[in-house]
């Protein structure tokens, strides 16, 4: 219990009158001698205990209505969830949970709307003399102002402000920082407003930490729960969850076919969504497509074929329409579309005269799936050398090199083998975004592998080579399988059919073995693994580029792979090169609110970012960034924005200042869809269940001002007081008629 007004209590000292009155107040008489008296005392001694008796009782109820009129003047309530007194000062806090469920729409308003006349109604309800801060939160918490916590009129217009961004539900971050800024006011009443359509999702998160932080709440301020929208209210929702190109890499002067996924992320079917394909904002396909239905759960590809005009860093923009939550029916994905792809194929092995069983004659073929008369017009351009015959100017204005049997210097003959000066430059050429392919042989030599390439070298091998190639026998073979394949990896559509049954039917003869731990394995990673456990294929992040080693050859001497016991190979080939040339992109595709890290080529004065641009804004904000930054000397200098400014899906660009918007790095965020794979809202009875005590959760609505006042009177228990009073004094009058008593 709590005391608005807690000095009045010092009233109850007047409980001393009517003691006083009982116990001093005495009538003065004489003695008078009269015989009859004593026949009279007699009766008087039997009636004086129910007379006594009767005092005390009217004495008790006096005491009791001045104890009464000094609680009531002294307003007691109950501080906990829920108001608090109708004329004191208040600090309040109001949080504004702006996911973007809060986008969908309730009638004609978004739920969004609905939490913003609900705000205005708090503080129109507000005594004189409160304070008011706001925050927005979604997971993560933005300080909304006003800059004097005692302008209301400024609070005011700051709400219409208030935009819902791509991020998902987490109340935690809000509610911690609403109690942190009700502690600095001075008022001795708290209260804290959260403005939410009650997502299951931001309660599950962290589900133990909101408890705890409600229970502080509790004990230090009033907590009111503001229920924006329906509670049994049933989404329909299809959201896009990703865009990939279908067997080629983006490139000049063709239709290129891209499969876009739609999730049907509700609990009811969905008819009629539209889907449209742009590229840098401009519609690749003359009509939009329409899917006629989207089961619940069910993930429905859709194909659309645009044609690329142009090379270079493109913005690919998928569009859905037909549901009732926009906030994940965009999505942008950077693709870097190709005029020419360079591919240096270094032969450590080349027949001579057989050219047609020499790896790089297989790659080649793969790489160019075209009759030979029209290879010179293909936008892959192979170029083959011997590992005799390279060196580090044969890297220039090259995308992907494949290393093919190519052996490398041993201590005996370091001259023999690759050449020393290419091997560095290989290093700086993959730290640079390029992309490398190894392939064994019999000319691999794993200790002088291990020397140059490896851990005790350049440090290119995803892992350093164990020993000589382990054999298997001839009728049974070394088999890769497809269940071994990394999920996240380029090669997980060999997981699936048909490229699963292509790869099974794969035959290795021979196989390099790899140490999966040691001084060369942390950053290595397994990608494919035979049907016994052994590394097939692996690779290495090293700086911007990547390296895939492939424990056997890519030839015909070890295995069966790239001839015509296998259709794996092509597909391998492509995905490989897709992968390794789609690194190369300066920025990259992140989700809304994690942050964006670029490696400008040169230091420049300052650099802004140029944030998307919302509806209804004129152009894109812009956001001054820190300098150049390196962590360490000779470090690579790094421009970092904070994930706090990239809550919204879209196109970021980072520039230096004064340049152009094509100067710098693109970034493509999309929205966090852990917020739409669950659209279900928290009934009372949730509520009750995770924070462990009964909320006070009140409706936005055009009524919002009257059901806080009417949280508040609920609260207070003045009323009941004073009618605890009059209920005593009528008691008091009647009792005091009854023993004809009076003051």
């Amino acid at each position: 219990m709590t005391f608005l007004s807690p000095w009045m209590l010092a009233g109850a000292a007047a409980v001393g009158v009517p003691v006083a009155l009982h116990f001093f107040y005495k009538a003065r008489y004489r003695r008078l001698p009269w015989a009859a008296m004593s026949f009279l005392r007699e009766a008087i001694e039997q009636t004086s205990r129910r007379l006594k008796f009767q005092e005390w009782i009217l004495l008790a109820l006096r005491c009791l209505v001045i104890l009464l009129l000094a609680l009531a003047l002294a307003r007691p309530g109950r501080l906990s969830v829920g108001g608090t007194g109708r004329g004191e000062a208040v600090d309040a806090v109001l949080v504004f949970d702006t996911s973007y469920s809060m986008a969908a729409r309730e009638g004609d308003r978004t739920r969004l709307d609905l939490a913003k006349e609900a705000a205005l109604g708090v503080l129109d309800s507000l005594p004189p003399n409160s304070s008011v801060q706001m925050i927005a939160c979604a997971d993560r918490v933005e300080k909304l102002g006003p800059q004097s916590r005692f302008n209301l009129d400024q609070a005011r217009q700051l709400i219409p402000t208030v935009e819902p961004t791509s991020l998902a539900t987490d109340f935690l971050p809000g509610l911690t920082a609403a109690l942190d800024a009700a502690e600095t006011g001075t008022a001795p009443v708290k209260e804290i407003y959260l403005f939410t359509d009650l997502q299951k999702a931001g309660f599950e998160r962290q589900q133990g930490a909101i408890r705890d932080a409600c229970d502080r709440i509790k004990t230090r301020a009033n907590l009111v729960l503001v229920r924006c929208g329906k509670a049994d209210r049933k989404l329909a929702n299809v959201a896009v969850t990703d865009v990939q190109a279908v067997g080629t890499i983006p490139h000049t002067k063709t239709r290129v076919p891209f499969v876009v996924s739609l999730k049907n992320t509700g609990t009811d079917p969905v008819k009629g969504i539209k889907v449209g394909l742009e590229l840098d904002g401009r519609a690749v396909e003359r009509d939009v497509v329409q899917v006629e239905q989207i089961d619940p759960g069910q993930v429905v590809p859709v194909t659309l074929t645009g044609t690329l005009d142009e090379p270079g860093l493109r913005v690919l923009t998928v569009r859905v329409t037909g549901d009732a939550l926009p906030g994940d029916n965009r999505l942008d994905r950077l693709i870097l579309v190709r005029d020419v792809i360079r591919v240096l194929l270094v032969d450590g092995a080349p027949d001579r005269e057989s050219p047609a069983e020499s790896a790089s004659h297989f790659v080649r073929n793969a790489l160019t799936p075209v009759p030979e008369n029209r290879t010179e017009e293909f936008y892959i351009r192979p170029q083959v050398v011997t590992a005799a015959e390279v060196g580090p100017a044969n890297l220039a204005s090259v995308d992907v090199v494949y290393l093919l049997n190519a052996p490398a210097p041993s201590e005996a003959d370091p001259r023999a083998g690759l050449p020393a000066d290419f091997v560095a430059r290989l290093k700086e050429f993959v730290a640079a975004g390029g992309g490398l392919v190894i392939g064994s042989g019999d000319q691999v030599r794993p200790a002088d592998y291990n020397r140059v390439l490896g851990s005790s070298g350049v440090g290119l091998l995803p892992f350093d080579l164990a020993g000589p190639a382990e054999a298997a026998p001839e009728a049974d073979p070394f088999a890769p399988a497809p269940e071994s394949v990394e999920e996240k990896s380029f090669l997980a559509p060999f997981r699936d059919p048909p490229f699963s049954s292509a790869l099974r039917a794969v035959g290795i003869g021979k196989l390099l073995p790899v140490r999966e731990s040691g001084a060369g394995s942390p950053g290595g990673r397994v990608l494919v693994r035979t049907a016994d456990g052994k590394p097939f294929v692996s690779s290495r992040v090293v700086g911007e580029g990547e390296v895939v080693f492939v424990g056997t050859t890519l030839d015909e001497r070890w295995t069966n792979f790239p001839g015509r016991g296998s259709d794996a190979f092509v597909p391998f080939t492509q995905f490989a090169l897709a992968h390794l040339t789609g690194r190369k992109v300066p920025g990259g595709n992140k989700t809304a609110g994690e942050p964006l890290v670029w490696f400008p080529p040169e230091a420049a004065a300052g650099y802004e970012l140029l944030k998307p641009q919302r509806p209804g804004e004129p152009a894109a904000r812009r956001v001054r960034l820190d300098r150049a930054r390196s962590t360490t000397a000779g470090d690579k200098l790094t421009v970092t924005v904070p994930p706090n400014e990239t809550a919204d899906a879209g196109v970021y660009r980072v520039v230096p200042d004064g340049s152009p918007d094509t100067k710098g790095a693109v970034f493509a965020a999309a929205p966090d869809l852990r917020e739409s794979a669950n659209l279900d809202c928290a009934a009372d009875g949730d509520l009750r269940n995770w924070l462990g005590f009964e909320p006070v959760v009140i409706t936005a609505g055009a009524g919002t001002e009257a059901a806080v006042n009417e949280v508040r009177v609920r609260r207070e228990w003045t009323e009941w007081v004073l009618l605890a009073v009059l209920a005593f004094l009528v008691a008091e009058g009647a009792w005091a008629w009854v023993c004809g008593r009076a003051w």
